[in-house]
């Protein structure tokens, strides 16, 4: 049982006037919002979430579990709000694992509200979190690439022929993954990752010379 009616109109209604509201402040404080990033910025994002959702049934139930859990806040049980940012002027960035292994038990429907903090001063967007993952990359391990300027039919998941929530769900995503891109292979490439950290994130395909 769920804190809240599951309503994808209604929440994002809430996640649009939280838009407006980071992008009003950023016009008004960009000193203040130049300096956030990662986890401060996460506690801005969940305070205006929660000043948004009064007055509607997502009121109180805005909660900010962040700490390496997957999603960044959470709302009734249900939804979910990743935060990732950049500090350049453009609207990609690298997202999170592709096993999922932090996610929060219970949350159904995640949004990545983004946040570009490069340029002449921070913007902010969101998407619901499976339509603006394009590819696969690697750090020290497989993760999603994300573009909020994704057009439709440009995911992954559409690429592949799956759903996000049915790749999410099989026990080893990355098997599926991995067979996607080996299919996809050019003479001379392969497929691969590190077991140690490495930066920034790389193609999972690379060519051998």
């Amino acid at each position: 049982m769920f804190d809240v009616e599951p309503d994808d109109g209604a929440f994002e209604e809430v996640l649009a006037c939280a838009v407006e509201a980071l992008r009003r402040e950023a016009r008004e404080r960009a000193a203040l919002y130049a300096s956030l990033s990662g986890s401060r910025l996460e506690g801005k994002v969940c305070e205006v979430l929660g000043r948004c959702a009064e007055g509607t049934p997502f009121e109180g139930a805005v909660r900010l579990v962040s700490g390496q859990r997957f999603p960044d806040i959470v709302v009734g049980g249900y939804y979910g709000v990743e935060v990732k940012t950049t500090q350049a002027d453009h609207w990609k960035s690298t997202g999170s694992s592709v096993a999922e292994g932090t996610r929060v038990e219970g949350v159904e429907r995640i949004y990545l509200l983004f946040g570009k903090m490069g340029g002449r001063r921070a913007d902010f967007r969101f998407k619901r979190y499976e339509d603006c993952l394009s590819e696969v990359v690697v750090t020290h391990s497989p993760r999603y690439a994300i573009d909020m300027d994704l057009p439709p039919g440009g995911t992954i998941f559409e690429k592949m022929g799956i759903s996000y929530d049915d790749l999410r769900r099989q026990e080893r995503p990355t098997r599926a993954i991995l067979n996607y891109y080996r299919a996809r292979l050019k003479p001379g490439e392969q497929v691969w990752w590190l077991d140690g950290e490495q930066e920034p994130a790389s193609s999972i395909v690379i060519r051998v010379w």
